[in-house]
């Protein structure tokens, strides 16, 4: 579905991607993992067509420019950047905030449709904050927030899934959750979705593929054929703690410079 090639950004002579080739197929869950300043955001930015810069290299999306098809298909794509994009100061319920994207010009003052509202219901619901549709969004919690973002996605059934960082400020509990939902959606959707994410271990729990990022793609492929170890001190440095959860954290383990 998404094919970069030889991807070079460059802004004041500092090189940002260097080099990047790679596919993703359609129905794939990808995580993208690297530290700050790795280029991550750039690269999603890259791929929503959204780069402000000269680059070179090539970004297509079902054989489309990225410019092209944000163009063509916008309202199957789905996207959520890393700071938020709603005023959630603004005097508007949980629902309208789901909805914003559907109305027009002072549209605020009009009544959804039942359809529009189904489906914003839908998505609240699978993100478990239905009970708060009537409630202001500025009396929610930062991690309610979110979710309500994440709901804010989905209102058009999207074929492609961008997400930014989607786990700021949701507790650890829900974290879970949430990456139980977004593989879920993957798989009985053909949903595609590219993660960007520092939380290590879910996402090698829970993804497809993974890519790990510096500047320069260290990997790309599935987790069962990836050497955490080796490739994570490239990206990360030597002297790191790279801890993975699983089993609901009860046999926890810190290796230094591996995985457990």
């Amino acid at each position: 579905m998404i094919s970069i090639e030889h991807l070079t950004v460059k802004c004041d002579n500092k090189i940002i991607l260097d080099d990047i080739s790679m596919d993703i197929k359609k129905g794939e869950f990808v995580g993208i993992l690297g530290p700050n300043g790795a280029g991550k955001t750039t690269l999603i930015k890259a791929i929503l067509g959204l780069l402000d810069f000269p680059y070179q290299g090539s970004v297509k999306i079902d054989g489309l420019s990225a410019k092209e098809y944000m163009k063509i298909k916008r309202g199957l794509i789905g996207y959520l950047p890393q700071h938020a994009i709603v005023n959630w100061n603004m005097p508007i319920r949980v629902i309208d905030a789901v909805l914003i994207e559907n109305v027009k010009p002072f549209g605020l003052f009009l009544k959804h449709s039942k359809r529009d509202m189904a489906a914003a219901e839908h998505w609240l619901s699978v993100f478990g904050v239905a009970e708060y549709k009537d409630t202001y969004i500025r009396e929610l919690s930062g991690g309610q927030q979110q979710r309500v973002s994440l709901a804010r996605c989905m209102i058009h059934n999207p074929e492609l899934l961008i997400l930014d960082e989607p786990n700021t400020a949701i507790d650890a509990v829900y974290n879970a959750k949430m990456y139980e939902i977004l593989k879920e959606l993957s798989r009985k959707n053909n949903m595609t979705i590219v993660m960007v994410s520092h939380d290590i271990g879910a996402v090698t729990t829970y993804v497809d593929e993974v890519m790990c990022l510096n500047v320069k793609l260290h990997c790309h492929g599935s987790v069962k054929n990836i050497d955490f170890a080796t490739v994570f001190k490239e990206v990360y440095g030597k002297d790191m703690e790279i801890v993975i959860h699983g089993n609901q954290c009860k046999n926890c383990v810190v290796n230094k410079g591996s995985i457990r």
